[in-house]
C-alpha cells in the first residue's frame, strides 16, 4: 500500500513537474516567435518603404536610389493602377540575420495620391512569405493583409538629414504564420512606429509601441493565438528600440508584458547575459520574468 502510494504520489510531482517545464517550454518558444515575427515583418516594411520613395508614383522623389533588395525583383506592370510586387528568390542569402526568403508582397496606395503624402495608405499583402533562417533551417511563413498608414508624411531629404522622423500606423487583422514543424499561429497587431536616420553613424534607428487596449491592457502592440492554440496579448510598459546596426529584430531597449493563461511575462530587451541592460552596442539578448502560481522566476534568451 505504501509503495503504491510513493508511486501515485511520484508519478503526481513528475507529471505537475513536466508540465511546469511544458509550460515555460511554450512560453520561451512563443517570445522566440513573437520575436522573429516582428522583427522580419519590420524588415519587410523597411524594404518596401526605402523601394518607394525611389519610385514617382509613390513618393514623386526625384534623385535618390535605394540599394537592391537583396533577393528580390520588382514588378511594376500595375504601377499604373498604385500597385507593386515584390517577388523574392528563395535562394539568394541576405544576412543580419543570414536568411533566404521567398514568396510574393503586393503593395498597393489605398489612399492619398502620393505615398509621401501626409496619412496615405497603402495595402500589404504577403502572399506566402516565408523566411528561413540558415543558421537553423528554421522558417515562418505568413500569409496576411495589412495596412500602413502614414502619420506624418515622408520628407526624405529631412530624413537623410537627421532632421525628421518617419512615422507608420499598422493595423493587421488574422495573420496566419506557418512554422517549419506544420505548427500555425493567429497575430493580430495595433502599433505605431517611428524611424530616425543618423548621418554621422549612417545607421537607422527603429522605434514601435502598441497603440490599442485589448482586454484592459494599454499600448497592446499585438493579440491572437500562438503555435501551441492559446491566447495571448503582448503590450509595451516602453517602447521596443532597435536599429540596423545591430539588425530591427535585435532590439536595444525596451519592455514587454506577455500575457497568457491569466500569467504575466515581463520581458526587458536589450540585456547582458546575465540580465542587466547591455552597456555594449549590441545586446546579448532578452531577459523574462515571471510570477506563476505565486513562484517568481527569470530567465535570460539570446537574439
Amino acid at each position: 500500500m505504501l509503495a503504491l502510494c510513493f508511486a501515485a504520489t511520484f508519478t503526481a510531482c513528475k507529471k505537475e513537474k513536466d508540465d511546469e517545464l511544458q509550460l515555460d517550454a511554450q512560453t520561451e518558444q512563443h517570445n522566440k516567435d513573437a520575436n522573429y515575427y516582428r522583427g522580419e515583418a519590420d524588415q519587410a516594411d523597411n524594404d518596401i518603404n526605402n523601394t518607394l520613395r525611389d519610385i514617382p508614383a509613390f513618393g514623386k522623389t526625384a534623385g535618390l536610389q535605394s540599394d537592391p533588395l537583396c533577393g528580390c525583383t520588382v514588378d511594376s506592370s500595375q504601377l499604373s493602377q498604385k500597385t507593386l510586387f515584390f517577388n523574392f528568390d528563395g535562394v539568394t542569402p541576405c544576412f543580419s540575420p543570414s536568411r533566404t526568403r521567398s514568396g510574393q508582397i503586393k503593395v498597393q496606395l489605398i489612399s492619398g495620391n502620393f505615398w509621401s503624402d501626409v496619412n496615405a495608405v497603402i495595402s500589404i499583402q504577403f502572399i506566402n512569405y516565408k523566411v528561413t533562417r540558415l543558421s537553423d533551417n528554421k522558417s515562418v511563413k505568413f500569409n496576411a493583409f495589412k495596412t500602413l498608414q502614414n502619420v506624418n508624411g515622408n520628407d526624405w531629404l529631412g530624413f537623410l538629414l537627421g532632421s525628421k522622423a518617419l512615422k507608420y500606423r499598422e493595423r493587421a487583422f488574422n495573420i496566419n504564420v506557418d512554422f517549419d514543424n506544420g505548427q500555425t499561429a493567429i497575430w493580430n497587431s495595433a502599433r505605431t512606429t517611428e524611424w530616425t536616420y543618423s548621418a554621422a553613424t549612417q545607421r537607422i534607428s527603429f522605434k514601435a509601441n502598441g497603440d490599442t487596449i485589448v482586454n484592459g491592457h494599454s499600448n497592446t502592440d499585438s493579440w491572437g493565438s500562438n503555435r501551441f492554440g492559446t491566447g495571448f496579448v503582448i503590450n509595451y510598459n516602453s517602447p521596443w528600440s532597435s536599429n540596423t546596426y545591430c539588425g530591427l529584430w535585435r532590439p536595444v531597449s525596451g519592455e514587454a508584458v506577455n500575457h497568457i493563461n491569466n500569467n504575466q511575462y515581463k520581458l526587458t530587451l536589450g540585456v547582458d547575459q546575465q540580465g542587466n541592460p547591455s552597456t555594449l552596442n549590441c545586446a546579448y539578448g532578452y531577459k523574462i520574468s515571471w510570477v506563476v502560481d505565486g513562484k517568481t522566476g527569470s530567465k535570460v534568451i539570446s537574439y
